[in-house]
């Protein structure tokens, strides 16, 4: 079985792909997770990563996501941090996981990250 975590980093997508320690490579697999799509005017863009799995509006909110997390974490000097903004912000993040699980099928097991653990989806 496949396994997908929903989670967010600086400069990322909100969708990586764990794999298991005896398919452990350097490199992701079939493209899914490659940060940026290295577009140059001598290389045509490539394939945006888990568009053959999920469709433009799920990759487009989980973009999103990963970006407000990015943002959550910059706050300016003197911004008071609010917990029910992460709160909020973990909640969205388990609805796009149960989406993804939707989406990618029984053949995935997708987890989602919140307060410094991985968690299950369960099927529907």
């Amino acid at each position: 079985m496949k396994r997908a975590l929903i989670d967010w980093d600086f400069a990322a997508h909100g969708i990586w792909i764990i794999n298991s320690p005896d398919r452990y490579v350097n490199s992701p697999v079939d493209g899914h997770g490659i940060p940026g799509n290295g577009a140059t005017p001598d290389r045509p863009q490539q394939m945006r990563p888990w568009s053959d799995l999920l469709t433009t509006s799920l990759l487009d909110r989980l973009q999103n996501w990963n970006d407000r997390g990015s943002s959550l974490t910059r706050q300016p000097f003197g911004v008071e941090f609010h917990e029910q903004d992460w709160g909020a912000f973990y909640r969205d993040g388990r609805e796009l996981a149960e989406m993804t699980q939707i989406e990618l099928g029984d053949h995935w097991q997708v987890l989602w990250a919140a307060h410094g653990a991985w968690h299950f989806v369960l099927f529907p």
